[in-house]
């Protein structure tokens, strides 16, 4: 061991520039490994935390156009579902159903805003695991009991075993109630979909809502967990058979399925895809800083065959040298992976920010992933060493020198492969973000300001909205049931005139519940008739966008209006249509919508104002926001246009994950094409020495160096192209409305790469080609 010791040392010092290259090439590629890996097992352990994880199961609800056409998808589903399935099916356990709520209590002399709140039914504590708490003891059967977190036990009463004390709450109208807190539980952590840290019984809410609510199966608004320990049997045909003892044929327009908790995360929040992808080019970037290992390795073996020679002159056998060439090579892997898990150790919590991930990198609960990336480390070090090992113990210098070059040539066309096809990638994805962004949506999401409404807001939203105008800087005030970057989850059955017969219509037309003022807040177009009148009417008045109009069979906006319709029982008359506009985001297509009056559903207000001055308008939006609160909820507010640029933080990590893999990519070939540039030059010398003194130019010489890695540039962007055009083409799939693959894309990301490479390499063949010819040829 002190003698390979030695010959490494030995080693790195007669080759300092090529140990560096390849340290730094490996060491780069173990850390997006290590990354990368880390980040992978983080997104698999989502709600893997509860003991019954695989036999955890959400209801969920798909709707239909009557083509068979799915309209619309949602993870809650009615509340008469639940029991009703309990009752069909012997092999569901316990069954609960949730209701979510931002709620407001009292915290000492303060009113807190808690999110995450939820009205559950008692079996979610036989469901879930509750550390702390025992399911048997009937701790949310009560109205007005709840089980609690940790944390929040901690927060409100300075102490973890709260078993006993109250809570204060507060309704919409201000009205107090008190919880008492049956149990605590412990904290679940961040990788759970569903984490509510307040969970109050669901007769507290039944006896609030009423008996008419929980029959009614057009409100989606619960989420239902189901335990099942046996999966029945062709699962799918019986909820179908469940459906159509509810509805006559109703998996025509409806269906339900069981989604299990460990899929909820990668079908709702994340991507399973994405793990391919990522594991995908950590590799592909490890792999770069194994082949640099293996090129220079491979470049600088003549330097070493006159040690090998005499190693086997005095008695060591092929063998034994082979062992030794290997055992170097997987030694320095292993270091290269030492010194990555130091860096990720310390860099892992800038990186978490960067990827907006909750990464933590502890040794000991990842000793199964380290010694996994051990052997990683001894497999890349065995695969790095091969090939040059057996190039230095072959018995002719210069035997099969067209197959070597040729390996390695192929090693660096695949290098610039990589790097041009993540630039392709990259500046797809920019060019997609930069669409996105700046799409006309058909509405001015500019400088509208959203804030909650309680039902004192909307029964005195006139003479709210006539204070508010007051303000110069207020320039219009409008209440609505939703506001744009929300999803347009509600719809209702929509009849329309046909021949003088209401007939129903065979697809899905949203709504949008919204007061006369939410066309001119939002800028939308009319084009035809008129918006929906200020005063009350007998007969209902609708508008409709232009997809309404298409879809209905209309001739023209104008031919719509008049037009008789009837949405969910309601008659009325079409009096304008609107322009097509994109309330949600760009990932999904224009619907046909229909917008109307509702007063009692508004739970929002949008405030178009003048940004000059922004400070006092939202100080005076908010004192008279709280002149009309009855409840003491604290004011906040959220500008539209930042509610659509959240719809969009997938895309934008997306962008950062390409940027930073492509720089490290580039990185590594910059690398390589330095240290084998370098190599060819030495090699090279005296060639260029009899060149300059039989009258070669330098631009000749130049010429002559680097035609080779322009050609393996050439050749590389060949291979991306299409592959890199196939996989944009694929990802753009997931977008309604997308950017085209210019091809100026692929020119800029052939042309970087050949200006990467040229700049290296001229710079190391400019010395060459400048140098004395009778420094290489003194000797000769």
């Amino acid at each position: 061991m002190k003698k390979l010791r030695t010959n490494i040392l030995r080693f790195i010092k007669r080759n300092p520039l090529y140990t560096s290259i390849n340290f730094t090439g490996l060491v780069i590629g173990f850390v997006c490994v290590v990354f990368i890996g880390l980040w992978i097992k983080n997104e698999l352990s989502y709600d893997k935390f509860h003991k019954n994880a695989e036999q955890i199961y959400r209801v969920h609800r798909y709707f239909y156009d009557n083509n068979g056409t799915e309209n619309l998808h949602l993870p809650y589903v009615a509340p008469p579902i639940a029991p009703l399935l309990k009752d069909e099916f012997s092999e569901i356990e316990n069954i609960a159903r949730v209701s979510h709520a931002g709620m407001l209590f009292r915290m000492n002399d303060q009113k807190v805003t808690e999110p995450d709140v939820c009205f559950a039914e008692p079996d979610i504590l036989n469901i879930f695991s509750f550390e702390g708490l025992s399911a048997e003891d009937n701790l949310l059967n009560e109205p007005l009991t709840a089980v609690i977190s940790a944390t929040i036990a901690n927060k409100y009463f300075n102490k973890e075993y709260a078993v006993g004390e109250a809570m204060e709450f507060f309704d919409e109208n201000g009205t107090s109630y008190n919880l008492k807190v049956t149990g605590v539980f412990k904290d679940w952590g961040q990788n759970n979909h569903f984490r509510p840290e307040i969970f109050i019984s669901f007769s507290t809410y039944a006896n609030a809502v009423g008996e008419s609510e929980l029959k009614d199966w057009g409100s989606n608004n619960y989420e239902t967990f189901a335990l099942m320990r046996n999966k029945p049997q062709q699962l799918d045909s019986r909820l179908d058979e469940f459906i159509n003892k509810q509805f006559d044929n109703g998996t025509s327009w409806t269906k339900i399925r069981m989604e299990k908790l460990a899929d909820i995360h990668f079908n709702w929040y994340g991507s399973r895809s994405s793990i391919y992808v990522l594991l995908s080019i950590a590799l592909l970037i490890l792999l770069l800083g194994s082949i640099n290992y293996i090129n220079l390795n491979t470049a600088i073996y003549t330097k070493r065959i006159k040690e090998i020679q005499i190693k086997k002159v005095i008695g060591a056998t092929g063998k034994r040298i082979l062992s030794l060439l290997m055992l170097e090579s997987v030694l320095f892997c292993i270091v290269s992976l030492i010194v990555a898990l130091l860096i990720v150790r310390v860099a892992i919590p800038y990186l978490a920010d960067l990827f907006n991930s909750n990464l933590a990198f502890s040794v000991g609960q990842n000793l199964n992933m380290i010694a996994l990336f051990f052997i990683l480390s001894i497999f890349i070090g065995l695969i790095s060493g091969v090939y040059p090992a057996n190039i230095l113990l072959s018995s002719k210098k210069n035997s099969s020198t067209n197959s070597k070059m040729s390996f390695r040539n192929g090693m660096v066309i695949f290098q610039f492969f990589v790097s041009i096809a993540l630039i392709m990638s990259f500046l797809t994805v920019n060019k997609q973000l930069d669409y996105l962004q700046t799409k006309n949506l058909g509405l001015n999401q500019e400088n509208v300001i959203t804030v909650s409404a309680s039902p004192n807001h909307i029964e005195k939203l006139k003479v709210l909205r006539d204070q508010l105008i007051k303000n110069p800087t207020i320039l219009e005030v409008s209440g609505s049931k939703r506001v744009p970057s929300q999803r347009l989850a509600d719809s209702n059955g929509m009849k329309a005139s046909n021949n003088g017969k209401m007939e129903p219509l065979g697809f899905r037309v949203a709504n949008i519940r919204a007061d006369e003022y939410f066309v001119p807040t939002y800028e939308m177009k009319l084009i035809a008739g008129n918006n929906i009148s200020s005063k009350t009417k007998e007969e209902k008045e609708y508008l409709v966008n232009r997809a309404a109009v298409e879809k209905i069979g209309w001739e023209s906006p104008e031919a719509a209006i008049g037009q008789f319709v009837e949405y969910g029982n309601e008659k009325g008359r079409i009096v304008g249509v609107l322009e097509n506009f994109n309330y949600e985001s760009l990932h999904n297509a224009v619907f046909p919508i229909i917008l109307y009056k509702d007063a009692p559903s508004y739970n929002r207000l949008s405030i178009r104002i003048n940004p000059a001055n922004l400070s006092n308008t939202i100080g005076f939006i908010k004192s008279t926001w709280q002149d009309f609160d009855l409840s003491g909820s604290p004011f906040s507010y959220q500008f539209i246009d930042e509610r659509f640029e959240r719809l969009y933080q997938s895309e934008k990590y997306t962008k950062t994950i390409f940027t930073c893999f492509m720089v490290l990519a580039i990185s590594i070939a910059i690398l390589g094409l330095v240290g084998l540039s370098l190599f060819v030059m030495e090699r090279r010398i005296k060639e260029i020495g009899v060149r300059k003194v039989n009258g070669a130019k330098v631009t000749e010489i130049l010429a002559m160096l680097n035609k080779d890695f322009v050609k393996w540039v050439v050749i590389a962007f060949i291979i991306a192209t299409p592959i890199a055009y196939y996989a944009m083409t694929r990802w753009l799939e997931n977008f309604a409305y997308k950017t085209t693959l210019s091809w100026w894309i692929f020119a800029l990301a052939g042309f970087l790469a050949l200006g990467i490479a040229l700049l290296t390499v001229s710079w190391q063949s400019w010395r060459a080609a400048t140098r004395n010819p009778v420094e290489a040829l003194r000797y000769e």
